[in-house]
């Protein structure tokens, strides 16, 4: 039986192989992101950019709960921005942190994506 903890995972995996042309299997044409419609093409150009910016970028799920149109995610990260990331000067220091986003599923498809990431981790971290 297919869930959305299965299509969510198997996103997760689209995403840790950047496997871009299989995102249309995910995400629906005129996905929102934190309250602005950015379409597929717009979501893809938006995680291309994030691993241009940090390329050893990794979806870490560590808590994932699910209920008939919704997913909470808490991913976690251990990465290294090249630059700057979130207007914060990186510049290739690894960070840990954390971000906790919902999904909002239209059939087996993200519709609608509301994100946080915590930047006071990342702040306490190149301080």
């Amino acid at each position: 039986m297919i869930t959305l903890l299965n299509i969510y995972r198997d996103y997760i995996a689209c995403l840790n192989k950047k496997a871009w042309d299989e995102l249309d299997h995910f995400i629906h044409d005129r996905v929102r992101y934190n309250g602005q419609e950015i379409g597929l093409a717009g979501y893809r150009t938006m995680l291309q950019q994030n691993y241009r910016d940090i390329p050893d970028l990794y979806f870490q799920p560590e808590l994932l709960v699910a209920n008939d149109s919704l997913v909470a995610c808490r991913l976690t990260f251990n990465c290294t921005p090249i630059g700057t990331f979130m207007q914060l000067p990186v510049n290739g220091h690894k960070v840990q942190f954390a971000e906790n986003v919902f999904y909002q599923f239209n059939g087996n498809k993200i519709k609608e994506v509301w994100s946080v990431i915590d930047k006071a981790a990342i702040e306490q971290q190149i301080i």
